[in-house]
């Protein structure tokens, strides 16, 4: 890296690109890196072409590659909305919070640094248990994972227990959208894997040693080749639970942070075919159609389900709890047209993030909808009418 002469507070340095697709001729491009503005940098000019339709939250990809010229790095980018992205979030282990990182090429074998240790623990496990004939009683005592409720509430309690000072107090938190978003897509689907880890490979050995018989090299062979179509689903359809079971505890985790604020609330209230996440203060304004009533909507992930959304209003404001990054500027301002309001993790409206809520009026961060919308703008009115 080079210190700018006129600008020392940047250093810069040139690289040679390729954008197969977009301009397979190799091109020089300038990375800056702003020293006084924590981690900002700049990598200009890439092709616009190759930025046109992608989505928010979409991956830039560079890979270190050589040619007759020396270190050359081919480029592309992935849209958040492609089946390519979900593979590649998959195999490089990326959590919600990823922003960039330095990756080293997947093998057939790779194992995620975070789980080596413990993938190294369950591995002595089952060959002891194998050569002590408890084989069978091991299997089964990782033949189930626990349910949705009990690895949210081992979240809670691990969150909680991570510092003493904690509290589900919504009004108490600096960022009540953050610690939402690490307990929903952080530290459940950690604690997910633990146990789809030992539940998957249970299964696994199960159909290997079914019959109870240690077997050698040559049945080990047989058995995996004869039984592909079993083991096959095994993995098939860890992937496809996978993908559901993150961030389920979503709604159960906004729920305590009602309760522990003490914000008086119903959830899943039936009323007529509509049945909001959360309706505030109660549901006796909600059928009343009081414009004192609001609707809180939790949704991990937004797609195309926002719009099932308006059902909910009965003359009252609608709010939208997501994780969602990669929902579009477009989207949110059609969600406005149907005064929808979004309520989003704090750090997805700070300037200069990879999505587009920041300069948009109908979202809001969690922290501004506990402290402004509701200690402010509904509790006084709450309280005059006795419900809180």
């Amino acid at each position: 890296m080079q210190i700018r002469t006129d600008k020392p507070h940047i250093l810069q340095r040139e690289i040679r690109t390729r954008w197969p697709g977009f301009r397979d001729d190799a091109y020089v491009m300038t990375y800056r890196r702003f020293t006084n503005k924590a981690s900002e940098a700049h990598f200009t000019v890439p092709p616009k072409a190759a930025f046109a339709d992608i989505g928010p939250a979409s991956f830039v990809v560079l890979g270190r590659m050589r040619d007759d010229d020396g270190v050359i790095f081919e480029c592309l980018t992935i849209d958040s909305g492609s089946l390519v992205y979900a593979i590649v979030e998959q195999r490089f282990e990326m959590l919600p919070s990823f922003l960039a990182g330095v990756f080293d090429p997947p093998t057939s074998d790779a194992v995620p640094e975070g789980i080596a240790s413990e993938i190294d623990v369950l591995i002595g496990e089952f060959i002891a248990a194998a050569h002590n004939g408890t084989l069978p009683q091991l299997i089964m005592q990782y033949r189930q994972i626990p349910d949705g409720a009990a690895i949210t509430a081992l979240a809670q309690s691990t969150w909680l227990g991570a510092d003493t000072r904690r509290t589900f107090n919504p009004f108490l938190l600096d960022q009540p959208g953050n610690d939402l978003r690490q307990l929903t897509t952080e530290i459940e689907f950690t604690i997910y894997r633990s146990h789809e880890l030992r539940f998957r490979a249970a299964q696994a050995l199960e159909i290997i040693f079914r019959d109870g018989i240690s077997p050698t090299t040559e049945q080990i062979v047989q058995r995996v080749v004869r039984n592909f179509i079993p083991l096959y689903q095994v993995m098939l359809n860890a992937s496809q639970q996978r993908k559901t079971r993150v961030g389920t505890g979503f709604e159960t985790h906004i729920r305590t942070m009602l309760e522990a604020g003490h914000i008086p609330h119903a959830e899943q209230a039936v009323v007529s075919t509509r049945r909001p996440d959360f309706v505030l203060p109660n549901k006796s304004l909600y059928v009343s159609r009081s414009a004192d009533a609001m609707v809180l909507a939790a949704k991990t992930t937004l797609r195309e389900r926002w719009k099932q959304v308006p059902m909910e209003q009965r003359s009252c404001t609608v709010f939208l709890a997501t994780m969602d990054e990669k929902v579009t500027r477009s989207a949110v301002r059609d969600m406005a047209d149907l005064q929808i309001t979004l309520v989003v993790p704090e750090a997805f409206k700070t300037f200069g993030t990879v999505v587009e809520y920041a300069k948009e009026p109908n979202v809001l961060t969690f922290k501004q909808f506990f402290m402004e919308e509701i200690a402010t703008r509904r509790k006084p009115r709450w309280v005059a009418l006795g419900v809180w």
